[in-house]
């Protein structure tokens, strides 16, 4: 009888892992779709050649350019962290303020809230780390050395809030929340955040040929940021509980084998306006 519950236990953890590792996936592409779009549409804007590809934008114009103004230099660059703040705050309010909430909704909203506030805050403080992008609109705007690590300890702490407000919502809207056990909700935030972006990373990482760089390693540390404090945020207040999906995601993996194959399909050669 307790093998059986435990297989039963076993079975819905990974029903949640594979659904929360598909909406990783398109997640993830439809937000790079959105910020690569931004940069695009602002760069014609500014008359500066751009293609948007599998893992990066390409600026044909050399930086000595006349039409690297300090206008197009803000606008372009800040055009990805923007973009992704922005789509980020929409997805959480559109779950806070529809009515007939559903998983398949929270599960998006959470994914599309993390990965966006990564391509922003953690972003924005691998910018700074490094040194490049975002530093540049720094020097352009006179903004001092002391205020660049003001901003990556405030981005931490942005990052850390908003790992805790997902978890919290996770959680709360589980149909496991009630009297759930402290090692209960370790396992299940572990097969919804952490394992699936640790399959998922590994996927857009063959997927897109990225190197292994310093610029990719501390993007999934800061990731990381987002993620663990999910794991140990207190369990909230019960709220109404969604009834998570018991069935194989047939449709749902198909649906991300299709984003991912159309994605590489367009973007491999580059796409421009």
């Amino acid at each position: 009888m307790e093998k059986t519950v435990r297989q039963k236990e076993s079975w819905r953890n990974l029903i949640l892992g594979l659904h929360s590792l598909s909406i990783f996936l398109i997640s993830y592409f439809l937000l790079y779709i959105i910020s690569g779009l931004s940069v695009l549409y602002i760069a014609y804007d500014f008359d500066i050649p751009a293609k948007l590809f599998i893992n990066t934008i390409v600026f044909d114009l050399p930086d000595e350019s006349p039409l690297w103004t300090t206008d197009a230099i803000i606008s372009i660059l800040m055009a990805t962290p923007v973009s992704s703040f922005i789509t980020g705050i929409i997805a959480l309010f559109v779950f806070l303020v529809v009515s007939k909430k559903n998983a398949f909704l929270l599960f998006f909203s959470l994914w599309i809230f993390l990965q966006a506030f990564n391509m922003t805050f953690g972003l924005l403080s691998e910018n700074i780390i490094s040194q490049t992008g975002l530093v540049r609109v720094a020097r352009e705007m006179g903004i001092k050395s002391i205020m660049l690590l003001l901003t990556v300890g405030m981005s931490f702490f942005f990052m850390v809030k908003s790992g805790m407000l997902a978890g919290k919502l996770f959680v709360a809207h589980a149909e496991f929340a009630e009297n759930i056990t402290f090692k209960k909700k370790i396992i299940k935030t572990v097969v919804f955040f952490i394992l699936p972006w640790l399959t998922g990373s590994l996927i857009l990482f063959v997927i897109t040929n990225e190197t292994l760089e310093a610029k990719n390693i501390i993007l999934s540390i800061f990731m990381l940021i987002l993620l663990v404090p999910t794991l140990f945020t207190a369990t909230p207040q019960r709220l109404k509980p969604l009834p998570f999906p018991k069935k194989f995601p047939f449709f749902l993996m198909s649906l991300a084998i299709m984003v991912i194959f159309f994605s590489v399909f367009i973007l491999k050669r580059g796409f421009s306006f």
